[in-house]
């Protein structure tokens, strides 16, 4: 029921429209792990809040109530995960479902609480013989100590989680801009040289360089995606240490640096693969690949757009480049 209720009428809209495999995907994974266990709890433990406002004096859950629900608020609206590291995945579940519970929790109890007040008149009749009763008013005051410690609970949890995974990304955004504004750099640069028709070993060093900078970084922060980053670093010294090499073996190893690199954005974004960047990337490769006879300019030339086609997916999808690994969650 809860379920249904989310999907079709809460985020009914949300669901017509057209969305790709993934992000449906995540969508229906928001409901079925968050919002629905979050609401059943909410609305369970709401419940046992009945009889003290039936009961009881009210105006010392309103007290209660009130800066809780502006805390809950606050809290809710304003945690943002999107940084959130990889293998802290779950754990930033917890603290989202946490936030979501006391903020629904509190919504709920103080529908509860207008509803009781504005309708006093029609069940107030029908409890006067219980509301003297020592043994009532002893659970009903359990039955919202419960309530209000889950309610006090869930905050806390939810504050304490989030701070310390707020400590674990202390500098993680200003290591992703230093990253993408240098590999960036390195591209363009590297696209520009191969255009200017450099002498090979200049060119060759230039490759390396580029190659080196963005499997580099990504080994640093645990990205798997693109495969042994070991081995493709190792490609891209070679370049560097031997900017003399032969024209072909130089070509070879770009070539396979270049597909290893969209080799992993496709298993990161899978929609990545309709992008025109990507695309013209696939296309370059493949002529590299089958015109082994072509000259080295017009080679040079496919290279430089390979570059500037490489700069272009970073520059459009940023962080979210290598989403299974990704490099924003994983510090880049």
């Amino acid at each position: 029921m809860i379920k249904w209720f989310s999907r079709n009428v809460i985020l009914k809209r949300f669901y017509q429209i057209q969305l790709s495999n993934v992000e449906r995907e995540m969508a229906n994974s928001a409901v079925e792990n968050k919002y629905v266990p979050a609401l059943r709890q909410a609305v369970v433990y709401s419940v046992f809040l009945i009889p003290s406002l039936l009961l009881l004096d009210t105006q010392i859950v309103i007290s209660i109530l009130i800066p809780t629900t502006m805390v809950a608020g606050t809290a809710w609206f304003a945690v943002s995960l999107a940084s959130l590291k990889k293998k802290f995945e779950k754990f930033g579940l917890e603290l989202t479902t946490d936030l979501f519970v006391a903020f629904t929790l509190s919504l709920i109890m103080l529908f509860l609480l207008a509803l009781t007040s504005l309708t006093t008149e029609m069940w107030k009749p029908a409890i006067e013989e219980y509301k003297d009763l020592f043994w009532v008013k002893g659970l009903s005051s359990l039955f919202a100590l419960i309530v209000v410690g889950k309610l006090l609970f869930a905050i806390l949890a939810g504050s304490l989680k989030y701070d310390i995974n707020d400590a674990m990304l202390t500098g993680q955004n200003e290591a992703a801009e230093r990253f993408f504004k240098k590999s960036l750099s390195l591209l363009h640069s590297t696209a520009e040289l191969l255009k200017s028709e450099k002498k090979l070993d200049v060119a060759n060093y230039s490759l390396g360089l580029a190659f080196y900078e963005v499997f580099s970084q990504l080994r640093e922060r645990g990205i798997k995606a693109v495969g042994n980053i070991d081995i493709l670093i190792e490609k891209a010294n070679q370049l560097i240490f031997n900017p003399s090499m032969a024209e072909t073996e130089a070509d070879n190893i770009a070539i396979e640096l270049a597909q290893k690199f969209i080799d992993g954005c496709k298993s990161g974004v899978p929609e990545v693969m309709k992008n025109k960047s990507f695309l013209a990337i696939q296309v370059e490769l493949e002529c590299l690949k089958k015109n082994v006879s072509e000259t080295q300019r017009m080679k040079d030339t496919r290279l430089s757009v390979v570059f500037d086609e490489m700069s272009n997916l970073l520059e459009e999808f940023g962080p979210t480049l290598f989403e299974s690994d990704t490099l924003f969650k994983e510090g880049i």
